[in-house]
């Protein structure tokens, strides 16, 4: 689990999350914000899916279930782009 975020961050997150998946069952913000609780779990949260970096506090802070970095994300960004 990502060092940047304290137990407080990460129980605030966590919450907001299963808010995520309990109050818009079925939606894809609900499959997403599953997919980051999952993370969580597995102790893989704040590690980008692609590049194994660590993922800012502030990113995860703004986006709970983002599971990529800043780099990963505008080179897929790119790649859909084209």
């Amino acid at each position: 689990m990502s060092d940047n975020l304290s137990a407080q961050q990460l129980l605030r997150i966590r919450s907001k999350l299963e808010a995520v998946v309990n109050e818009q069952p079925g939606t894809r913000q609900a499959q997403s914000a599953d997919a980051a609780l999952q993370r969580m779990r597995s102790g893989e949260y704040g590690y980008c899916i692609e590049c194994g970096e660590e993922i800012s506090a502030a990113r995860l802070a703004a986006k709970p279930d983002v599971a990529l970095c800043v780099d990963c994300q505008a080179l897929k960004d790119e790649e859909e782009d084209a």
